[in-house]
């Protein structure tokens, strides 16, 4: 074998895949092949390339090749999308558009990237926006009850709520909740205090989806749909630079109304995720900053002083003591409407190409379908 044509050829087939130039990186890949057919990496190409080229049996075949060479995760991972792609129910495959777009074929075509570029938010959407959304947040009308139960119900407004007592003895460990799908865990073992605080931070990452998903229906003139909130929630998670800045952003609206600065779980992301381009972190982080704001004005219907001076009451009764821990990154940046709307479209455009490059169908679909059980 000779090693140094095999290797230039993969690197060619790389560059052209980049490019996207899959005729020529398909003759790239044929060629490396014949000088080493047991290489899986080669054969990994060569999947992407027949999926450049649409021939998706052929890029299955080449798949499996790869993972019958070597069963690592980014081959198996990559195989089961494809399978996943095409076994998608008939009824994914509907062009029904523009008013109920439910395809996941047809939401990632070509021409979709180029509209995420030619229709943008502007000042008057987003506001009318932020004020739908704003519509649903309950005022305080129980004058009686407990800070505690206030905010239980401002978040069950928007998202089903479980309460589980954690297990996990190690207080340096525990998480204080989680959100997912329109779902929020909080752990009932904590103070009335910290509860408040994790249902404000999930409720926080809520609307924060809720952003999102409100523009690519704006951006796609749809109505709401699995899949686009599919895509709103996969846009949200997967990339680590647009999962800081959602942290972030929820963390600033928790230490708002809390009072206290505590940036732990945006600090954690960037301890497991190491050598991140601190420009693009910087970024992120000014964006949830920005983001943080327009959630505070919409959550400042429901907050008002008199309920900020009710959780500072909560706070002496259970004599909570925190730690504050800020991060690196803090930001105070408030983006002009311009960039920001150019910033949350280069998210949504981002994240499509993103899908269309590593050919997630699979995992979109399965976000699809947790959504449309959630709906019942």
């Amino acid at each position: 074998m000779n090693s140094r044509n095999f290797n230039t050829e993969i690197k060619r087939c790389e560059e052209l895949i980049a490019s996207k130039s899959f005729k020529k990186a398909d003759e790239a890949i044929s060629d490396a092949i014949q000088i080493n057919r047991d290489s899986p990496y080669a054969w990994y190409l060569k999947a992407k390339v027949c999926l450049g080229l649409f021939e998706y049996k052929k890029a299955l075949m080449a798949s499996k090749r790869a993972v019958d060479l070597n069963p690592k995760r980014q081959y198996v991972e990559f195989k089961e999308n494809i399978e996943n792609f095409m076994n998608l129910d008939v009824d994914d495959l509907k062009t029904e558009y523009p008013n109920k777009i439910d395809s996941i074929v047809l939401f990632t075509a070509n021409k979709n990237i180029r509209l995420l570029s030619k229709r943008k938010l502007n000042p008057i959407v987003y506001n009318r926006l932020l004020d739908d959304i704003q519509a649903d947040v309950t005022k305080n009308t129980v004058n009686e009850e407990e800070i505690y139960l206030k905010v239980k119900r401002l978040t069950e407004s928007f998202i089903d709520l479980e309460f589980l007592a954690d297990s996990n003895n190690d207080s340096s460990r525990k998480v204080a909740g989680a959100y997912g799908f329109k779902r929020a865990v909080i752990d009932s073992s904590l103070s009335k205090t910290l509860q408040i605080a994790a249902m404000i931070h999930e409720l926080s990452h809520h609307l924060i989806f809720e952003i999102f998903k409100n523009t690519i229906m704006y951006v796609f003139q749809s109505q709401e749909t699995d899949t686009i909130q599919a895509f709103a929630w996969y846009g949200l998670t997967k990339n680590v630079y647009w999962l800081l800045m959602n942290e972030y952003c929820a963390h600033t609206v928790e230490c708002h109304y809390m009072k206290l600065k505590n940036y732990e779980s945006f600090n954690n992301i960037l301890k497991i995720n190491g050598n991140l381009d601190k420009d693009k972190v910087k970024k992120a982080v000014e964006l949830g900053n920005c983001l943080a704001m327009d959630i505070i004005y919409m959550l400042d219907k429901f907050f008002t002083p008199e309920l900020v001076y009710e959780i500072k009451m909560q706070f002496l009764s259970d004599r909570v003591i925190l730690l504050k821990k800020g991060c690196e990154f803090e930001s105070e940046v408030e983006l002009g409407s311009e960039e920001k709307f150019s910033m949350i479209n280069s998210v949504l455009k981002e994240t499509l190409i993103n899908i269309k490059i590593n050919f997630s169908y699979g995992e979109l679909n399965q976000f699809k379908k947790i959504f449309a059980d959630c709906r019942g």
